[in-house]
This record gives structure tokens, sequence and C-alpha cells, in this order.
């Protein structure tokens, strides 16, 4: 019953960076899952893509009703997308669980250091008026 509870909590935690940061929720659901249930990280890459399917789908219908999405660069990019995914899944498959986790960790400690540097370099973003 205890690790339903964490399921459960990742996904709400997951769901709600992906809604709200458009990150997906994998810089949530695999960390999480890979430390607080325990799954190798093949399972727990696997798992959250899974999982972000939902989320990616909801997020996507909001963000096209609100028109904060250019299709046709969404055109451009979609395609190569969806093929270096295929390539970038064959190549993680290959790689040992440690070996794995460490390029998921260097990679997110990469991420959280070029946002945290960009929001100083920018300063705060000026509202327009506008909330939600």
């Amino acid at each position: 019953m205890g690790d339903i509870i964490v399921a459960l909590l990742i996904g709400l935690a997951g769901g709600f960076a992906g809604g709200m940061l458009g990150i997906g929720g994998g810089a949530i659901y695999v960390p999480a899952m890979v430390i607080l249930l325990d799954e190798n990280q093949h399972l727990a890459q696997g798992a959250s893509l899974a999982a972000i399917i939902s989320t990616a789908i909801v997020g996507t219908l909001t963000h096209l009703r609100n028109r904060n999405v250019n299709v046709p660069v969404v055109a451009q990019v979609a395609p190569v997308a969806v093929l270096t995914g295929f390539g970038a899944g064959f190549i993680a498959e290959q790689l040992d669980a440690a070996v794995l986790q460490r390029i998921f960790g260097v990679v997110m400690v990469y991420l959280a250091v070029n946002t945290i540097w960009g929001a100083l370099q920018h300063g705060a973003p000026t509202t327009t008026g506008r909330i939600g």
C-alpha cells in the first residue's frame, strides 16, 4: 500500500511539473521512481515516458486552445524528435543501468545549472497584468 501512495504522489508531482513547467514530468518521475520506488533506471525511464504521454496530450491541447503552439515549428521538430527517440532508446537499452543513471544525472545537473544561470542573467520576467 505504501508504494501505491508513493507512486500516486510521484504522478501528482510529475503531472504538476509537466503542466506548469512544460518539462513533461520526466525530471520528476525518473529520479523519484529510482530513489523512492527502487526501480532500475531502464524501467524508470520507460515508465516515465509512458506516463508522460497522457500529460503531454493534456498539456498540448491546453496550449493549442490558448494558441501557445507554433504548429509549423512543431511540424519541423517532431519527425526528427521521433526518429531520434527511437535511436536513443536503442542506445539506452544497450547501456548498463548505472551508466545510464550517471548520464541522466549529468544531464539533470546541466539543465538545472543552465536554467538557474539563465534566470539570473535575464532577471525576473515582467508581467503584462494577465494572470493565468
